[in-house]
């Protein structure tokens, strides 16, 4: 690929880090209850499924590899922060309360926010109590690329991409159980993965031509579909419209980097950093959030004000330290 998917900021593509970036901001502007409700609204529709498209995106099978190697990356990547910032959360909040969080542990291994779908008549208490909720999504993807591994390695992999599909949407209609490690939906969110790829080779980022059907299919789809909570099952009105929605929102996302870095590379290089650092975000935000809060109580800050702190505030002390973090390993290296 060439022009600017070729433009690329230490091995890594402005406009999909740009794309990262948007998605994180999204997570804080909703845990956070902060921005304009049609902010959140609309942001709400890809903030998750963007990663899963980025992941897809970056995705390549290294002929030979076998396959314990390349999961062994995986967990490094992505197990490793999930149970180390999970012990972490473990640990402090039963210092803290002076109590051992025995429930707190299942939520940890079960790794999903609730055990039954939204709106499940009996009791349905939240498993991922301790401000680890976000993490639900490192133990979803780590699962996504195992599927998506050994659809590739099968050589039938559209053909079992489908039937995990078929899969996903037989279970969320016919029970409301939700499986640990979001095992019930990855097969859904492998598609998301799958557009990543597609994106990739359709090379949709310098096509503007794409814009306005892919701003109708989000727009209309999003009114249509009603907002949707991926961590406990809730797909809106249609699993598969809500494919199209997430689909189309992510395009676009990378579509509006894309426009930044061709027509204003330093902002883009600027944003790109926070997409650098969203694992970092992704983990401790909501834990930064309650010292913010504190202080906050304390200062007797205007509702503004907190907003500000709180995304805003947030986003740049955890990009800072996940960049430290980083400059530290690679100093050690």
């Amino acid at each position: 690929m060439n022009g600017l998917s070729a433009n690329k900021e230490n091995g890594r593509l402005l406009w999909l880090d740009f794309g990262r970036a948007a998605g994180m901001f999204i997570v804080l502007l909703v845990h956070a209850g902060a921005g304009p409700a049609v902010v959140r609204y609309y942001g709400g529709m890809f903030y998750m499924p963007i990663f899963f498209v980025a992941a897809g995106y970056v995705y390549r099978r290294r002929d030979g590899e076998f396959l314990g190697s390349f999961l062994r990356k995986k967990a490094s990547r992505l197990l490793l922060p999930y149970f180390g910032t999970s012990a972490f959360l473990w640990t402090f909040f039963c210092a803290k309360d002076a109590e051992l969080k025995w429930s707190s542990l299942f939520g940890i291994l079960f790794s999903r926010n609730q055990m039954y779908q939204v709106g499940f008549a009996g009791e349905n208490p939240v498993l991922l109590d301790i401000l680890n909720a976000p993490l639900w999504f490192l133990t979803a993807l780590f699962a996504v690329y195992l599927w998506y591994e050994i659809a590739e390695r099968s050589g039938r992999k559209q053909l079992l991409l489908a039937l995990g599909l078929l899969f996903s949407i037989l279970w969320h209609y016919g029970t409301e159980i939700l499986l640990p490690w979001s095992l019930d939906a990855v097969p859904y969110f492998a598609c998301f993965f799958y557009a990543g790829e597609r994106l990739r080779e359709w090379e949709l980022t310098r096509r503007r031509l794409w814009i306005l059907p892919l701003l109708l299919v989000f727009v209309v789809g999003a009114r249509i579909n009603g907002s949707v909570n991926l961590s406990c099952g809730d797909y809106g009105v249609s699993m598969l419209l809500y494919l199209a929605v997430g689909t189309s929102g992510s395009y676009l996302i990378f579509a509006a980097g894309a426009s930044v870095e061709r027509y204003c590379e330093p902002v883009a290089r600027l944003i790109s950093l926070i997409g650098q650092e969203t694992l970092t975000i992704l983990c401790f935000h909501m834990f930064l959030f309650m010292f913010i809060r504190a202080g906050v109580a304390l200062l007797g800050l205007s509702e503004l004000l907190t907003d500000v702190l709180l995304v805003a505030g947030s986003m740049i002390m955890l990009t800072a330290a996940g960049r430290a973090w980083r400059a530290w390993k690679k100093g050690r290296a």
